[in-house]
Order: structure tokens, then sequence, then C-alpha cells
């Protein structure tokens, strides 16, 4: 990519945003925000060291500037990354063709992967991740401490977006986050999430219910409680796996019992044999139609894939927070202008 190139990615007041947010005090060595921001993006591709990045600044005529020097700098332009970040995220310019069912909504899959610091102590942060799925685009993402588990409430949810998720997200906290923001959801759930209500306010067992399908998908109305003792009404649509995949699974949870040392129940065994997902879809989506579309969520599990092949997310070389934050920002940054890059091509 020329230079050029790389200014015309970029947002509008770029370099005013620089001085504002304090990535450049003072005009030593690093004279301007775009040899400043060339030598960051060095760093962060390929995952040069600090020396490299040093002997790269001398031949490209920036200035001669330690390594110690520019992990300092670097660390400054924390607040500047982000504000590029937040500029560059609105970037739908790939648009597929939607389901008819699905027309109304923005579609957001979601996930978190973990990324580990080196070093003695090997710190784990998260990466928590929302993908446009009709436009492959970055729709949020947010960064933090192994303490923050995943929950939809690490998400901005606005009114027409539809998340999908897996099970980890399945809980009445997310589900209550979603509906309150004004979202749909379609959401895989364990065996016993939370209780289920029917109509008259008696429990219901979803095993019982998984008992009674037959060869094609079904679903059930059920009620949850929220956090304020509301029945909130839900469904749950599932159909039977195949007999391939019920083998795979029995096999899968016969080595988890063997890594745990444990023994799973004779129910937990018997859900295993079906998928099943809650959702706040209206019914004139049909069972089947909400399981299809809960399969899209796989987009996001590539595009961690990539981000870890391909640009080296997996591991922070960084020692200290502040650090890791900068280099952490800094790739999203980058995924983010290669994404939106291959994305003007194709346009």
């Amino acid at each position: 990519m020329e230079i050029k190139e790389l200014i015309d990615l970029l947002p509008k007041d770029y370099e005013k945003e620089c001085y504002e947010k304090k990535a450049i005090r003072r005009k030593r060595t690093i004279k301007n925000p775009l040899d400043l921001l060339v030598l960051l993006l060095y760093y962060l591709y390929d995952d040069h060291s600090l020396v490299d990045v040093s002997q790269f600044a001398i031949l490209k005529n920036i200035g001669n500037i330690s390594d110690t020097a520019l992990i300092k700098r670097f660390i400054q332009c924390k607040d500047w990354i982000k504000w590029l970040l937040s500029e560059m995220l609105p970037n739908e310019i790939i648009h597929y063709k939607k389901p008819e069912d699905l027309e109304p909504y923005r579609i957001i899959a979601v996930d978190a992967s973990d990324i580990v610091q080196k070093g003695a102590v090997k710190k784990t942060w998260h990466l928590h991740y929302g993908v446009d799925l009709f436009s492959l685009t970055c729709n949020q993402f947010k960064f933090t401490e192994q303490s923050t588990g995943e929950s939809l409430k690490n998400f901005e949810i606005k009114e027409k977006d539809l998340i999908i998720a897996d099970r980890a997200y399945g809980t009445i906290t997310s589900i209550e986050h979603c509906l309150k923001g004004g979202g749909d959801f379609i959401i895989r759930i364990k065996n016993k999430p939370f209780n289920m209500y029917d109509g008259q306010g008696k429990k219901i067992l979803l095993s019982d219910w998984l008992k009674t399908l037959g060869s094609e998908a079904g679903e059930i109305s059920i009620y949850i409680k929220s956090s304020d003792k509301k029945l909130v009404p839900l469904r749950i649509c599932a159909r039977k796996k195949t007999e391939e995949e019920i083998t795979i699974e029995e096999k899968r949870l016969k080595r988890l019992e063997s890594k745990k040392q444990t023994t799973y129940s004779d129910d937990t065994k018997f859900t295993h044999q079906f998928m099943f997902v809650a959702t706040s879809l209206p019914a004139i989506v049909s069972a089947e139609k909400v399981l299809e579309f809960y399969r899209l969520r796989w987009q996001v599990e590539l595009i961690f894939k990539r981000y870890k092949s391909l640009l080296g997310l997996g591991n922070i070389p960084t020692k200290t927070k502040e650090s890791s934050e900068v280099w952490l920002n800094g790739k999203m940054f980058l995924a983010l202008l290669i994404e939106k890059y291959l994305g003007d091509i194709d346009f």
C-alpha cells in the first residue's frame, strides 16, 4: 500500500486529532502525524521489534529514535488510536443479499476470544467482537481483562439489531440487555440455562420437551423471569442431530469426561443429541429458519482465525498494561484498515 492510498483511507481530521489527543506533543524526531502512524503500523505489521522500527525510521529519513523512546511515543498514541478506530468502524461497503425474513434487521454475530500477553506472568485479555454478517465488517469490539466474562452487556445493541451468539451468552442478563436495547436474538443455550415456565407459571424441563420431537425441527413457547420478576416470552427452537453428528458428539463427551475426571448425567447426554436455541423472533419465522440463521454465526469464528493467523493477534509481545492496550487497539486499527482497503477494491 502506498502512502497516498493510506492517507485516502484515514479519517479527514486525523492530523488535527493527533495533536489534540497529544500523540505528538513536541516535534522532535517524529515531526508529523503521518510519520508517527507509519512507524506504528510497521511495528504492528508482521510483529516487528522496536529495534526494527528504530532502524526503519532511519531508512525512511524520519529520524534517529531509540526503541525505548519509541514505546513511550506509541503509548502516547492511545487516545488517538481509539479515535481512529471510532471513525473507521462505519465501513459497510460490501452488502450481501439477506434472506427475506431477515431484511428488516442488521444481523450481528458476536463472540469473544482470548489474547495472551507474553512473559513470565501470562496475562489474558478478552476481545469481544461483533461482525455485521451481511457486509462482513466489524460492527463493534471491546478489549477487557480476563475477569470480564462473555455477555451481551459488552455490546451496544440498538433497535432492529438481531444478535446471533453461542451458549456463553445464553443467560437472562444477556437476554434482558438485548431486549432493553430494542434488539432481537438467536442464542444457543445449555441444557439448563435458566428456569423456564409455561403460561400458567409451571416449570418446564427442556429434556422432557425434546423427547417429544420428531425428525423435523420444532419449537415451544416459554417464559422466563426477568430480574424484576416479570415474565418474558421466548421461543425455544430445536432439531435432532443426524446420526453422524450424534456419534461425533458422544465421542467428544467421552473425551471431556476423561479429561475432567467427571461423568455427565444421562439427561445431559440426551440433550446433546439435539441442537437448540432461544430466540425472540416472531413466530412468522419458522423454527427451521431460526436454526438455519444461527449457522451464520460461524463467520465470526473465521474472523478470529484470520486475525490470529494473519495479523498475529493471538499473543501480545508487550509487558505493561499501557503498552498492551496500545498494541491491541493498534492491531484492530490495522485490521480495519485492511478491511476498508479491500472493501474499496471490491466496490
